[in-house]
């Protein structure tokens, strides 16, 4: 995990060690089996490959990773883009949500806001839309990455 954030922000700053780093976090994760963590956990990386597929060597765990990452940006294509702002803001309720989600659970959360276990996973899944998220770790990442939390 550690290797896919490096490679994310050398691809960021295009660090011309960005090839090297990559091919870590690929070596990494076919030994793992990871597909999914690749793609989902650094939309750069995910970019990085779509874009340079041509230039790489031909690797089958690589394709497969770039497959996956097709179809990912397919299904959340604003999650995918470089400097992502959000298109929508978060209301005031999402954002009180957000800055509680890195340490609370859903109950935590309702009791600390006086609200519905339900109103929480309401917000959450309006946060997670809005934020190109599917898990609460890319969401934290990403209310990060935009300098929401």
């Amino acid at each position: 995990m550690r290797e896919l954030l490096l490679a994310g922000t050398a691809i960021e700053r295009g660090d011309p060690m960005t090839a090297g780093a990559l091919g870590a976090v690929l070596r990494s994760a076919r030994g793992e089996g990871f597909i999914n963590t690749v793609v989902t956990t650094a939309p750069q990386v995910t970019s990085y490959l779509i874009e340079h597929a041509a230039q790489r060597q031909a690797d089958p765990y690589a394709d497969q990773v770039t497959a996956a990452a097709r179809q990912a940006r397919a299904a959340q294509p604003h999650a995918f883009q470089p400097g992502h702002v959000l298109a929508e803001p978060l209301t005031a309720a999402e954002q009180r949500i957000l800055e509680l989600l890195p340490g609370s659970t859903y109950l935590q959360m309702a009791d600390t806001l006086y609200i519905s276990r339900n109103t929480v996973k309401t917000h959450l899944r309006s946060i997670y839309h809005k934020l190109g998220a599917t898990s609460r770790s890319q969401a934290i990442e990403r209310a990060l990455e935009l300098r929401l939390l």
